[in-house]
């Protein structure tokens, strides 16, 4: 029974002797070779003319820069909605002969108030009266709609004019009458007494507004209605018409 016991004592005292103290830290090794820049394109590690890429004489990073990549396509314009680069008689759509922003305008918002802005670059003047081409004018609008005319003077943010209306500093005063498809304005001085006193050149748009009837009959829908008007600066106040449906004196 003395053997096994002597046995292990013999190999304890061996695995004790072979634990030794830890060495000292070896040597660093070789650092490695330094890396390429990256105007450095064939690893040559050498400046090479062709790697000053943007030829200001010096090689930096602003050489690593990527060329500009192609110009991509001209894209179409809003009206050409068949992206044919022409412009189709369908894509006018406001029908006045131009094909611009305009002819890109949804409809308004509130389906009941429709809106319609005309350059008066397009109108033919005949002595004291100015006509506009109005298409959209239809004999069924002019029945079932309220029609709102605004003057907009551009300059200085924009002046509006209600008419008929007038402007004592401009001695003038501007009356309107419509028919299926146009629109006329006739002008005199602002007491009327000459009934021709000529154009003055201050007034770049018309804006004509047109509010359907039945909906201003229908008093759950007068609210929404003024909301939209007063969205396009348009003051009820300034059109009579309006007064009935909106308990206006």
């Amino acid at each position: 029974m003395r053997t096994p016991l002597l046995f292990l004592f013999i190999v304890s005292l061996l695995l004790m002797s072979c634990s030794g103290e830890d060495g000292d830290v070896g040597p660093q090794g070789e650092s490695g070779e330094n890396g390429y820049h990256c105007w450095d394109t064939n690893t040559n590690r050498f400046n090479d003319s062709e790697e000053d890429t943007n030829d200001d004489g010096e090689w930096n990073n602003l050489d690593c820069i990527g060329m500009d990549g192609l110009n991509g396509k001209n894209g179409v314009n809003c009206w050409d909605l068949d992206a044919d680069f022409m412009n189709d008689p369908e894509e006018d759509i406001n029908e006045d002969g131009k094909w611009d922003v305009t002819d890109c305008q949804g409809a308004d918002g509130n389906a009941d108030v429709q809106r319609i802005v005309l350059d008066f670059d397009d109108a033919y003047i005949y002595d004291s009266i100015i006509q506009f081409t109005v298409p959209q004018l239809t004999p069924e609008n002019i029945e079932d709609y309220v029609l709102l005319f605004y003057l907009e003077y551009v300059q200085l943010n924009s002046v509006y004019l209600p008419i008929p209306g007038g402007v004592a500093e401009f001695d003038r005063s501007y009356n309107v009458f419509f028919e299926p498809g146009f629109v006329y304005i006739s002008v005199s001085t602002f007491d009327g007494s000459d009934t021709n006193p000529g154009w003055l050149g201050e007034w770049d748009f018309l804006h004509i507004t047109l509010i359907k009837i039945s909906a201003l009959e229908d008093k759950g829908q007068t609210a929404q209605i003024q909301k939209a008007l007063m969205e396009t600066d348009i003051v009820i106040e300034d059109h009579k018409v309006l007064s009935p449906y909106f308990n206006k004196e």
